[in-house]
């Protein structure tokens, strides 16, 4: 019982007060820290994947303590997807024409995966926009955003350099073989360097670490390398802000290694937002200091090994067939269920090569696919139907409209970020990580314009004046 007036003021001794939680005495922001700072560990685990889903319950936890909370504008439309996400779900025992038969249970565990992705990185979001300066200055959440992308180009090397290497997880231990036999499953929670295609022909290493797939990682990889020159820019000044572009000149290497024509035109729109921002903004010395390094770049590129790994890929489709084909049955299946879709994914029959069911040693391409593995937009616009793909595309949309005239490179940066989410969805899906990154980038944004960021511009320098915060309370 704690002590009353009249025992204070007769001199008894106060109790002492009750120890704090576990949790309690973790730093401040510990969620945030622990899943970027700690990556490389959590990938070393097993648990690379899983750490997306698994740092959003403490983040949740925060945020029912801590009402009422902020949101940034056209949130509205992202609860508007999840609530058709979730409506979406009375097609699950629905087989769409050109597609496998199953039922629900089946399907249950996609789907599943597909709603904690979507619910984690909103929780995410929310997390970022509301946690305090004083807990996670916007100086420490770029450092931390830019070290995670030091460590995916180290990644990227490892998987150039030694292209098999390889280790059994702990986690691989304790799942069951049925799980661990799945090619899917065992690429997210088996370490490798690379992945190892037939994409020019012969066999190739793709860098993937620390992200599983090579699809990831140029994803997560395109996203962080905005806060990576976002933080090199604000925390310098003259030499101190061109020597970290060391970092991004020597990602050239797995980029171009990756073979991955989506990454590499994802950068080249990034390059001509950049020069754009900084015309319609009147930063001439900026775009004088573009020019100059641009013709440096593309004499160097020219010149080394790299550019015939470039011409090669280039040379040769790949997957377009497979994506084409995917994209056709995502469309179709769209037509026939336009406003509310199936609920998820479904296996096709057969493919653009062949109408059996099942790959062979003769024709991988044979056989069943999942329809929207060929990006983020066409699982949402045949799992959702065309409203769902809407609102998907329209949150990003409207983020994007509502800063693009804000200042400062926090804004810049964000806006980016959310122009390459609509772009990616068209190549790459959002899961398990390349999403939490976006609503992470969304925050950052979002919380340089809430009422606590003035106190906070000596620390971190992001430009001219600000308007008033574009977040509302709820």
């Amino acid at each position: 019982m704690a002590p009353t007036a009249i025992d204070v003021a007769a001199g008894a001794a106060p109790q002492p007060a009750p120890p704090r939680s576990a949790i309690a005495r973790l730093p401040d922001g510990w969620p945030l820290a622990g899943l970027l700072g700690l990556y490389p560990l959590w990938w070393a685990l097993g648990v690379g994947a899983l750490a997306f889903l698994l740092f959003a319950v403490p983040m949740a936890w925060h945020l029912a303590r801590h009402r009422p909370l902020r949101v940034p504008r056209g949130f509205g439309l992202w609860l508007l997807f999840l609530v058709w996400t979730l409506a979406s779900l009375s097609m699950l025992a629905v087989d769409p024409i050109g597609t496998r038969p199953g039922g629900p249970a089946g399907r249950a565990l996609g789907v599943g995966a597909n709603l904690a992705g979507y619910f984690a990185a909103t929780i995410v979001l929310l997390y970022v926009v509301n946690l305090p300066h004083a807990q996670m200055s916007q100086r420490r959440l770029l450092r931390l955003l830019s070290v995670l992308f030091v460590v995916t180009v180290a990644g990227g090397l490892l998987g150039v350099v030694v292209p098999r290497f390889e280790f059994v997880a702990p986690l691989e231990h304790l799942l069951p073989e049925g799980i661990r036999s799945n090619d899917y499953a065992e690429a997210l929670v088996h370490p490798a360097a690379s992945q190892i295609q037939d994409v020019l022909g012969y066999d190739a290493a793709r860098p993937a670490a620390p992200f599983g797939y090579t699809n990831f990682w140029g994803n997560n990889l395109s996203i962080l390398l905005v806060w990576f020159v976002a933080y090199a820019w604000t925390t310098g000044s003259g030499a101190r802000r061109l020597l970290p572009m060391v970092v991004p000149l020597v990602a050239v290497i797995p980029v171009v290694h990756s073979l991955n024509r989506a990454l590499w035109a994802g950068l080249i729109l990034s390059a001509i937002y950049a020069v754009a921002r900084l015309v319609l903004r009147g930063r001439f010395a900026g775009l004088v200091v573009a020019a100059a390094l641009a013709p440096a770049a593309v004499v160097a590129f020219t010149l080394t090994p790299l550019n015939g790994v470039v011409q090669e890929r280039l040379s040769h489709s790949g997957s377009s067939g497979l994506r084409g084909f995917l994209t056709e049955a995502a469309v179709d299946g769209a037509a026939r269920s336009p406003v509310i879709g199936y609920g998820g994914t479904r296996k096709t029959l057969g493919s653009q090569n062949s109408i059996s069911v099942g790959p062979t040693a003769d024709c991988p391409d044979c056989g069943e696919f999942n329809i929207g593995s060929n990006g983020q937009f066409w699982l949402v616009l045949f799992a959702q139907g065309f409203v769902g793909a809407a609102l998907f595309v329209g949150f990003f949309l409207s983020v994007a409209v509502a800063f693009w005239r804000e200042p400062g490179i926090t804004a810049a940066a964000g806006v980016l970020v959310a122009l390459l989410a609509v772009f990616y969805s068209m190549f790459y899906s959002a899961f398990p990580g390349a999403l939490t990154l976006t609503m992470i980038s969304i925050g950052v944004m979002v919380r340089d314009r809430g009422p606590e960021a003035s106190a906070s511009r000596a620390a971190l320098p992001l430009g001219e004046a600000r308007r008033p915060s574009v977040a509302v309370g709820v």
